[in-house]
């Protein structure tokens, strides 16, 4: 009866260990988790308050999402509802930098983080804001990217050197709300 109570005791105590792992490990995923429709009306915001030069200002509005991301669900439904500037907005996936032609946004996912500084170097000059996903990215040639603040708040970095590179404006208003890491 004594070797029974012992087994009995040591399972509780690994299911309750079990129990215990579980919860913080689904914790963790739901802290890890990114609200991507946040992350799209940032997006959004950021076309609005970008200038581009005269050659990137006609025709529909396209963004190409570099990489696999749930934003480009969000962005594909922020573009069946907004325009900016009254130009349509369109979405397209890229896999390589090979397929990246016209665009006026290139979206840089988690996914495709590590190719960053070659899709600065392609398109440096072009007229086009790279925004990166991962916080990090405004170092390695992006000119916005995503940041979280010490609360978790969601934030972005500007690197106003490529944005200068790339003959792009950007407005006072989006400079005070983010932060900028290059001058």
């Amino acid at each position: 009866m004594l070797n029974l109570t012992r087994h009995m005791a040591g399972r509780f105590k690994a299911l309750f260990v079990l129990v215990v792992m579980l919860c913080c490990f689904s914790n963790t995923l739901e802290a890890q988790e990114t609200d991507y429709k946040a992350y799209s009306l940032y997006v959004y915001n950021f076309m609005k308050y970008i200038e581009w030069p005269e050659n990137q200002d006609h025709g529909d509005f396209i963004i190409a999402v570099f990489g696999k991301s749930s934003i480009e669900k969000e962005l594909q439904n922020l573009a069946a509802k907004k325009k900016i500037r009254g130009r349509n907005i369109v979405v397209k996936s890229i896999s390589n930098l090979e397929q990246l032609d016209h665009c006026q946004l290139l979206y840089i996912t988690r996914e495709k983080s590590n190719q960053t500084k070659d899709a600065a170097d392609r398109l440096s000059g072009k007229g086009i804001l790279i925004v990166g996903e991962r916080e990090g990215l405004a170092y390695r040639g992006a000119a916005l990217s995503f940041a979280a603040t010490e609360s978790d708040e969601l934030s972005f970095d500007i690197n106003k050197r490529v944005i200068e590179q790339q003959r792009l404006k950007i407005s006072g208003t989006l400079i005070q709300l983010g932060a900028v890491v290059v001058k």
